[in-house]
């Protein structure tokens, strides 16, 4: 093993040989597609603003890929390249957790492979690839992981993709024959085992943000209703301007109530991580953010008008 993380070092080398100051900010900037404040981004943007039900099962999908990755990175808990990467003029990076897999590789390759094959078109794969590639790179170039990493992370990348296509459908269909409660005691049940394996920052996070997600999701097929299409009947829909002005403003005002609830409950945040009191509130936060993702911003903007409720027969 030693000798494989060694040529990974050496190929670092080569290739931060070559860096500069402009290429590692370019890279910087391909690197954030396959943050999770990307996610957090990108996964409302479809939610509410192109096709909710999509954007659920996306939001759900990266999820439980992030908690695998996490899950891993603490079980191998394989050192990152950190002192073949830094480098203070080029600004490089830094991360907490370990290297194997690749979280970045992983989920970049899940996210997007699963928006191309909503596109169903060639172009749609190339680019997904392309973006998978160049997300797995700047990795590389940065300095955070192994060539070895990322090659991890597209297998367990693979796999979840493999699950979310041969299986999603079944588990959506049974859990549609049980019902609401039946739905929220499973995104409960993950839930609690996304954060039962260690209660640390990214497990209570991420099972958070999935409790909040689904739940929220739930509420909203059973009571709010919220579709992200416009209707053909609605005036914004006979105008391209109206309607794209009308789905810019949900999604501003969405990402900015977002901020909102990031920021308050960070105030109020104990500086001390290992107190039981920070895990509430840390926990509290990220679900509040699921659910107001779910259906507290689907309720406001069908309140406001800038959306329609689903008809019955949806």
């Amino acid at each position: 093993m030693e000798s494989i993380l060694q040529w990974g070092l050496d190929f670092i080398r080569l290739i931060q040989s070559r860096a500069t100051v402009p290429l590692t900010t370019v890279m910087i900037g391909i690197t954030w597609l396959g943050s999770s404040t990307a996610y957090m981004v990108l996964i409302p943007l479809i939610y509410w603003c192109i096709d909710e039900k999509k954007g659920f099962r996306l939001g759900l999908a990266i999820l439980i890929s992030a908690w695998l990755n996490v899950t891993l990175k603490f079980l191998l808990d394989q050192p990152r390249p950190f002192f073949a990467a830094y480098d203070p003029s080029l600004g490089m990076i830094s991360e907490k957790l370990g290297g194997l897999p690749s979280g970045h590789a992983q989920n970049a390759l899940v996210m997007w492979i699963i928006i191309a094959s909503w596109v169903k078109r060639k172009w749609a794969y190339i680019a997904a690839a392309l973006i998978c590639l160049a997300v797995s790179f700047s990795r590389v170039y940065l300095g955070v992981h192994f060539p070895t990493d990322i090659l991890a992370g597209w297998l367990l990348g693979g796999v979840v993709l493999c699950a979310y296509f041969l299986l999603g459908g079944k588990i959506e269909a049974l859990l549609a024959k049980g019902g609401q409660r039946a739905q929220m005691i499973s995104v409960a049940a993950v839930s609690f085992l996304m954060i039962l394996y260690r209660p640390g920052d990214d497990f209570i996070m991420l099972g958070a943000v999935f409790l909040g997600l689904g739940g929220g999701y739930i509420l909203n097929r059973r009571y709010v209703k919220f579709t992200s299409a416009i209707a053909a009947a609605s005036p914004a829909a006979k105008n391209q301007l109206a309607k794209y002005l009308r789905l810019c403003v949900r999604f501003v005002l969405g990402l900015t109530v977002t901020a909102l609830i990031f920021v308050l409950f960070r105030k109020i945040t104990p500086a001390d991580r290992s107190t039981s009191y920070f895990m509430i509130i840390y926990f509290v936060r990220y679900a509040l953010i699921g659910l107001w993702a779910g259906v507290g911003a689907p309720w406001l903007f069908c309140i406001l008008r800038l959306a329609e409720k689903r008809s019955e027969a949806a």
